[in-house]
């Protein structure tokens, strides 16, 4: 999973494997060392909630989707779901797409293929 932030503006890019996790509940979770301190974000389902929701607390980014939201974007070509765009945070969460030029020293097996053909 990767994560942009600029802002009150979330981005989260999921590969295949992560996307099928959060289709079944399981949580996707990263963490970013900084010397003995980390950030660690999550995504994660829960079953009560109709909204997208996000909190932080103790260094760590977590991500809430309703259950069955999540489900179903997971089990569809649907490429991402988002927050109202007047929320704050603003979220959007998206299948990672694999680039459309090589780049050495990248390990983009896991991701979705790309449906544009060019730049």
């Amino acid at each position: 999973m990767k994560i942009r932030i600029k802002g009150d503006t979330i981005r989260l890019r999921l590969s295949q494997t992560e996307v099928s996790d959060i289709g079944v509940n399981k949580d996707v979770v990263e963490t970013t060392h900084f010397g003995n301190s980390q950030l660690v974000y999550r995504l994660s389902t829960q079953a009560n909630s109709d909204v997208i929701s996000a909190s932080f607390a103790n260094n760590e980014i977590n991500i809430s989707l309703p259950k069955d939201l999540a489900k179903n974007w997971a089990n569809s070509d649907t490429v991402g779901i988002e927050t109202a765009t007047d929320a704050i945070p603003y979220i959007l969460i998206e299948k990672d797409f694999q680039c459309l030029t090589v780049r050495q020293g990248e390990d983009e097996s896991d991701l979705f293929q790309n449906p544009n053909t060019t730049c």
